[in-house]
């Protein structure tokens, strides 16, 4: 009996030891990788250089110089729109003599708040009442928009192409459209802390305005009586008249994230001009990092590494895979990984995305970039960069296998990234995420296969499902005990991290085990008794 017992003890004992060992069951290695992501500032400006004039009189030249200049982070690409009216303020009235031979007083046209047409005729053909001063060196007229009343040219260089532009600014129409504007693009990128050249330098009042009463007229008139009556009227100047209107020139600047995607969206593809801004000025919106990274296994002892490890002064330290500051919406942003085993060894290899615990709005803006990751060419994930998958219930948040490496196998991690295309940095519901940093941890893991014949894989880098962790042997009390083999135990498809360790289950295990060998004992113990 005694020997029975002690033999159940043994039983119960291994079990306990190997359901313990079995929970603990951790990785081989494991190395952490940071990745930060942040937006880029939008900041841009309409810089002026005007002081309204107290008495702006016709012939009289007032500089006003414009320019964009780009305060941001990200590159930009800029259009600008001037628009011109005059306005008349109040009524101008003229003595005139009526339908019946009365003088009257009566308001000449345009009205009070009606707008003056922004040309005039005079002998020397149509002429515009306000003339603005282009940057000759910096800007460009279209053949398309060229003018053939040389009266209204602006002495603009022309070409034929979009092409011969590149670098200065387009004017598309050399006469104001039908609402009074210019439209201009400038045909580059403006680079974060630059400006374009100037396109405006002055404008100029033409010489021949004139009040819109020029003098008095005498005339007399035959009444009905026969006699004669002398009378005055005023001589109008229904041409030149622009004396109390007030002229306006408002300069509107638009700009976009220097990308296709941007250009297209915010200032379209309605024309030839559009077009090669889009398609031959503005960046593609893909982004790649240049920096090569790899997780590798040493010669030497098979030490999992990962390079590169940043370790500049007020940076946050450590491993680092990604890192794309100044994003813009839309872009996509691609890194890649490289794996090597140099070893002898040859290890399972997965992956982990891990959050990380931040304030809400970083936590809000991981939630707003799209990721992709392709092993060894083939999607395997597509969701969030916080690994929460966009297709399936289970992302990357949990430990996703890789392949099996043996010595010398090779394989990469490629990623996409993309910033919600639909935000707009610099206007209010965006504005919060400009230039915030967020971050996100990826975790890598490893459990060492010993193969019995020791040999390598013949499907190098290919995830392998059949997960096995062989539990060491645990020493055994001497003396009558049964000897129980050890045999490899499978665990869960996905091996759990020690972190990860469910606990209760651990525990309820352990306690089991402790009252089923204080049972027997307890029984051993009565039978020695009796």
């Amino acid at each position: 009996m005694r020997k029975g017992g002690h033999k159940l003890l043994g039983l119960a004992a291994l079990a306990s030891l190997m359901l313990i060992g079995g929970m603990w069951a951790a990785w081989t290695q494991e190395i952490t990788a940071g990745n930060e992501f942040m937006p880029g500032t939008y900041e841009t400006s309409l810089d002026e250089k005007f002081t309204p004039p107290t008495d702006w009189s016709p012939g009289t030249e007032q500089e006003k110089r414009v320019r964009i200049s780009n305060k941001g982070t990200v590159p930009v690409m800029a259009k600008a729109v001037i628009t011109q009216s005059w306005i008349r303020r109040e009524d101008v009235y003229a003595t005139r003599l009526n339908a019946s031979g009365d003088v009257v007083q009566e308001p000449v046209a345009p009205f009070k708040g009606e707008a003056f047409p922004l040309t005039f005729q005079t002998d020397e053909g149509e002429e515009y009442a306000s003339i603005p001063n282009f940057n000759k060196n910096a800007v460009v007229l279209l053949d398309s928009g060229k003018t053939a009343d040389s009266s209204l040219s602006l002495g603009l260089s022309a070409v034929s192409t979009v092409d011969a532009a590149r670098g200065k600014w387009l004017l598309l129409n050399e006469v104001p459209d039908a609402k009074g504007q210019y439209t201009l693009y400038y045909m580059g990128i403006i680079e974060p802390g630059s400006s374009t050249p100037e396109f405006l330098e002055s404008v100029t009042l033409n010489r021949k305005l004139g009040r819109t009463i020029t003098g008095k007229e005498t005339r007399f008139i035959k009444m009905e009586d026969g006699s004669t009556k002398k009378v005055t009227i005023d001589s109008v100047n229904a041409e030149f008249g622009y004396d109390s209107a007030k002229y306006t020139m408002d300069i509107k600047g638009s700009t976009v994230q220097a990308t296709k995607a941007a250009v297209e969206e915010i200032f379209g593809t309605g024309d030839e001009t559009l077009a090669y801004l889009a398609g031959q000025v503005a960046e593609s919106g893909i982004f790649e990092s240049a920096e090569v990274k790899t997780l590798k296994f040493e010669e030497s002892n098979g030490r999992m590494v990962y390079v590169p490890y940043r370790s500049e002064e007020g940076a946050e330290t450590g491993n680092w895979f990604m890192s794309f500051t100044d994003m813009v919406p839309g872009g996509i942003y691609k890194d890649k990984l490289s794996i090597e085993n140099a070893s002898k060894k040859k290890y399972r290899l997965y992956a982990q995305v891990v959050p990380r615990e931040q304030d809400t709005v970083k936590a809000q803006l991981l939630d707003l970039i799209t990721m992709k990751v392709y092993y060894q060419g083939t999607l395997i994930y597509d969701g969030k960069a916080t690994g929460a998958s966009l297709i399936t219930e289970e992302g990357l948040n949990r430990a996703v296998p890789l392949g099996t490496y043996a010595s010398g196998d090779k394989g990469v991690i490629e990623v996409e990234l993309s910033l919600d295309p639909t935000l707009k940095l610099g206007d209010g519901r965006s504005e919060k995420y400009a230039g915030v940093l967020t971050k996100v941890d990826w975790k890598f893991m490893v459990t060492e296969v010993k193969a019995p014949d020791g040999g390598g894989s013949d499907n190098p880098g290919k995830p392998d499902h059949n997960t096995v962790v062989t539990i060491p042997d645990s020493p055994v009390p001497a003396g009558d005990l049964t000897v129980i083999e050890d045999s490899p135990v499978p665990l869960a498809l996905i091996p759990k991290t020690g972190d990860t360790t469910p606990l209760i289950p651990m525990i309820a295990t352990v306690i089991g085990s402790g009252i089923a060998l204080l049972y027997l004992a307890e029984r051993l113990r009565r039978k020695k008794e009796d």
